[in-house]
């Protein structure tokens, strides 16, 4: 892609508008260059409604987006506190005055403010950053250096025309972010209204959203990296005009189109940056296109920040192996590569002190940054940073005349035909944003003169058209009963009881697969073991009540798959190898444990499951090609026991499915619905748990402390408010410290909590996720005390602890 672009909560607005003593940015929106910047730009149809155009002023933006006052002083929105949060703040300050009768009140408001720090934060707005690719900072970058030594030079006019070009470039990615605000105006500007939850309730249009852009130039790391932060505010009016309240943005709304409105940023840019003479070149990964004539070497040495990320991915992942004995899935990388991203993160201050990835005690001058890039290249031996404006004009000179070609009819179909496949293979369905994303990145470079946007969204109706033969169907639910005589949105003609933009699509060769896992699941075998042995067997096991009950119910099955659901810690592994042990000598058969990752067969065979493969070793893929070699022979009534099977594909399922249906064998689905599901499309745990005969294990046994075990499964719940981590009882009589928080905390350990939507992460989610299994900062012992997990509810620091031993 031209751009990348992303979408994260914000929290206070000050980032953009404070000074260096603050941690902010303003002062910096342009880093190197003499003249000063302002510090951002109103955008969005709800900015021109409340009056805000142009020139930001820190104040306004602050009082409006923190305190919701106007920009002419009226309060838009008075924040009420719910009357359980009254009653639980009352509660809390008369237990404390029951304990200490003679509390002052500097003490009570403590008491206040921590019960007040249960609640989630207030998220005042949303940060959507478009960042252009390397090549467009590089060569922005190249402008600047070339404009300060003609300016030395004495040449006042040469510098204006360099400046001149790179100003083009900020002014395109500006515009690019404008078009993207627009977009979102159109397609993710909602509110809701009336009694609502999450999932229900009145979806209105909104009149549009109030944004701001701030123009920034540093990386984190000190790089030349053009980027454009869209502060959407948490407020939007009803579109209808049925009154003049300030109700919530929609926020679910809004984070389900950030793959819908990234084509219309990169595409924007790419258009702007062809009208500017710039030959973009589709990059080799095939995500977007650079700007032909930057090197990918000039490129990659001003990439500090990429170099930094990887370098501390490695590190968690090494971590990772060493307490879970295997190696990170596709999945948890990605996780551990968000966590190393926080971890490398300098402050903006601090980017303002850094030159090639290192912090100085000051920051340097403009044309000591300036040199000093220009020094890097030169050190390097690469052409200097301040000729690749040359080598750029030559690259697009010696292509004059080669303008790509306007796809036809047939390569629209072909490009849909692809997004389809690519947008199936990580999703089990699937919706037009992600499908949107899909086709922007299966198209090739545009003409100059045609609408990149306007060609994303043909092709991606043209994929669920039923007319290019990727045999898509729509799979949600139509309404029951007609409601649209209640009301409609004009945005898209929906009834404003259904949430927007909730189409969802799938293949039907998808959907044939997952009809074939079911058949293969439900198909009837014959009992090997009747219910007495069974039970008396899993007696002698040395197993819990609820483990016996659920090797009993595998021994005496009487379908071909079963499964077994339990969080993590609660003894799975310890219950299959006796599953596996009684079957082997009741039966005579063979059970064989397969696997996400080479290090975890092993794992499972130390644990009793002898016989363990990973899953691409045991169905023999080869790179290359779809043929499976099928190396391990499988024998009628033998087991396959799918280790972790939240986390397999559901291509993987339907193929292990066909080898165990051909063979007769027997298949016992364990894992976690609560956990992480497949990095591809995935998710038949869960359908599978419904279909057949499931057992569940409740107890968690790898605690210690009765506490620690009731946290953990709450968690995995998502049952934050009754969470002893949350609630401040943690520990056998251990009082839990609490202080008021100002904003959300990181958790202090990278594997501990190694999901963005952890409870520990900054961002809240509506249902975080439980951390991954045996994730401790280390084995037995008293935890230290800049390793504790900190919430993002409130800063909590429990008294001693100990972590046992896994289960």
């Amino acid at each position: 892609m031209s751009t990348v672009v992303t979408l994260h909560a914000g929290y206070d607005v000050a980032y953009f508008t404070s000074g260096q003593d603050r941690g902010g940015c303003a002062g910096a929106m342009s880093y190197y260059t003499a003249a000063s910047e302002p510090p951002g730009q109103w955008a969005g149809k709800g900015a021109a409604a409340l009056g805000l155009a142009g020139q930001i002023d820190p104040g306004v933006i602050a009082r409006l987006y923190q305190q919701n006052i106007g920009p002419g002083g009226e309060l838009l929105v008075k924040r009420r506190q719910s009357k359980a949060a009254k009653d639980r703040e009352q509660a809390a300050v008369t237990a404390h005055l029951a304990a200490h009768p003679y509390a002052s009140a500097t003490e009570l408001a403590e008491v206040r403010a921590a019960e007040r720090g249960q609640d989630p934060p207030r998220v005042p707005y949303f940060d959507l950053t478009v960042s252009a690719v390397k090549s467009v900072s590089v060569l922005h970058a190249s402008y600047r250096v070339c404009a300060r030594q003609a300016r030395d030079r004495g040449k006042d006019d040469q510098a204006a025309a360099f400046d001149d070009r790179a100003d083009e470039l900020e002014d395109a990615l500006l515009d690019s972010a404008r078009e993207a605000v627009s977009w979102l105006d159109r397609h993710a500007a909602y509110t809701r209204t009336g009694h609502h939850s999450s999932r229900t309730g009145e979806w209105r249009d909104g009149q549009g959203l109030v944004a701001s852009l701030f123009l920034h130039h540093l990386s984190r790391d000190g790089d030349p990296q053009l980027h454009v932060h869209v502060a959407i505010w948490n407020r939007i009016q009803r579109g209808d005009g049925a009154d003049d309240t300030w109700r919530t943005l929609d926020s679910r709304s809004l984070h389900g189109q950030r793959l819908g409105v990234a084509p219309v940023a990169d595409r924007g840019l790419e258009t702007r940056l062809s009208s500017l003479g710039y030959v973009m070149v589709p990059r080799a990964d095939g995500n977007g296109a650079e700007i032909g004539g930057v090197s990918q070497d000039v490129m990659d040495l001003f990439s500090s920040r990429a170099v930094a990320v990887t370098g501390e991915l490695d590190r968690l992942a090494r971590e990772y192996q060493t307490v879970h004995g295997k190696p990170p899935s596709k999945r948890t990388r990605w996780l551990l590569h968000q966590q190393a991203g926080q971890h490398t993160r300098r402050a903006k201050a601090q980017a303002r002190r850094t030159l090639a990835g290192q912090t100085g005690a000051t920051e340097p001058t403009a044309a000591q940054r300036l040199a000093a890039w220009e020094a890097q290249t030169v050190h390097r031996e690469m052409r200097a940073l301040s000729a690749v404006h040359e080598e750029v004009a030559q690259y697009a000179a010696a292509r004059t005349g080669r303008a790509p070609a306007v796809p036809d009819d047939a390569a629209k179909r072909a490009v849909a035909r692809v997004a389809v496949a690519e947008v199936q293979t990580h999703h089990a369905v699937w919706s037009m944003a992600q499908l949107r994303f899909e086709v922007h990145r299966a198209l090739p470079v545009l003409p100059r003169s045609a609408d990149g946007e306007a060609v994303v969204t043909e092709v991606a109706q043209l994929a669920v058209s039923g007319r290019t033969g990727a045999d898509v169907v729509q799979v949600t639910a139509p309404d029951i009963a007609d409601v649209t005589g209640l009301g409609v949105r004009a945005s898209d003609g929906g009834s404003i009881y259904r949430p927007p933009n909730a189409e969802r699509y799938c293949t039907l060769a998808h959907l044939d697969a997952e009809e074939q896992i079911l058949a293969e699941a439900r198909r009837t075998v014959p009992q090997l073991v009747s219910a007495g042995p069974a039970r008396a067997a899993a007696e002698r096991a040395g197993l819990t009540g609820e483990q016996r009950d659920a090797v009993q119910m595998m021994l005496t099955a009487t379908t071909a798959a079963t499964v077994l659901i339990a969080p993590a810690g609660a003894g799975k592994s310890y219950t299959m190898a006796a599953f596996a042990r009684l079957w082997t000598s009741l039966t005579g058969r063979r059970v064989i444990g397969l696997t996400t990752s080479t290090n975890a067969a092993r794992v499972l065979a130390h644990e009793g499951l002898a016989e363990s493969y990973n899953i691409a070793g045991f169905l023999g893929k080869t790179e290359g090609s779809d043929e499976l070699r099928r190396p391990v022979p499988l024998h009628r009534d033998d087991v396959l026991v799918l280790d972790e099977a939240s986390q397999l594909s559901t291509a993987d399922l339907a193929m292990i499915g066909e080898a165990a249906r051909q063979a007769g064998t027997r298949i016992i689905a364990t894992g976690d619905t609560a956990q992480l599901g497949a990095v591809e499309a995935g998710g038949m745990l869960a359908l599978l748990a419904a279909e057949v005969p499931a057992a569940r294990l409740h107890e968690v046994r790898r605690f210690a402390a009765q506490w620690e075990r009731e946290a953990s499964v709450r968690l995995r719940d998502g049952d934050l408010a009754r969470s002893p981590l949350t609630t401040g009882t943690a520990g056998s009589g251990a009082p839990m410290r609490k202080r008021p928080m100002t904003a959300p905390r990181r958790c202090g350990s990278p594997i501990t909590c190694a999901a963005t939507t952890c409870c520990c992460w900054p961002v809240p989610t509506p249902k975080p996720l439980n951390c991954p299994a045996g994730s401790r900062p280390g084995s037995s012992g008293s935890v230290p005390s800049d390793r504790r997990p900190r919430c993002w509810r409130t800063a909590i620091m429990p008294g001693p602890a100990t972590w046992s031993g896994p289960a």
